[in-house]
């Protein structure tokens, strides 16, 4: 899945059919997937093109679409257990607490600064300091 216009329709028709009690295609069920960790954005799937804007969602600001993109980016690397480091680092995250959807959005994170990074200075995605980065996240010491 990428940032662009097809991936954007795909999402409002994902929200249409979930709304409507559609069947949805393998991709479609993870976007529904996604949907469901964010009721929040709900409302905003109505308004067609403008959920590539960023606003305020919760106090923080969200851009609604790439939010759904990078989760969506994360839950296949998971399923395909495609890199390994990362499906190492979550169960890791989650074997010691931390809840499922705060794991996702540590990965997250990671994965969008390193990406969006690499987009800005026009280079390619970094994978080794992607598992560098996702190898450091924090263990939780109680």
């Amino acid at each position: 899945m990428d940032f662009d216009k097809e991936s954007q329709q795909r999402i409002l028709r994902v929200a249409a059919d979930k709304n409507e009690g559609r069947p949805t295609e393998e991709l479609d069920e993870r976007i529904a997937g996604v949907l469901e960790l964010h009721p929040e954005f709900a409302p905003i799937w109505e308004e067609g093109e403008m959920t590539s804007m960023p606003r305020e969602i919760n106090g923080m600001i969200v851009n609604p679409f790439v939010h759904t993109v990078l989760h969506v980016i994360i839950d296949r690397q998971l399923q395909l257990g495609d890199p390994e480091y990362v499906v190492a680092a979550y169960k890791r995250l989650t074997d010691q607490g931390t809840e499922s959807h705060e794991a996702l959005h540590a990965i997250i994170a990671v994965f969008a600064d390193l990406h969006f990074a690499s987009t800005r200075r026009g280079g390619q995605f970094d994978s080794l300091d992607y598992e560098s980065q996702i190898n450091g996240l924090p263990y939780k010491t109680s």
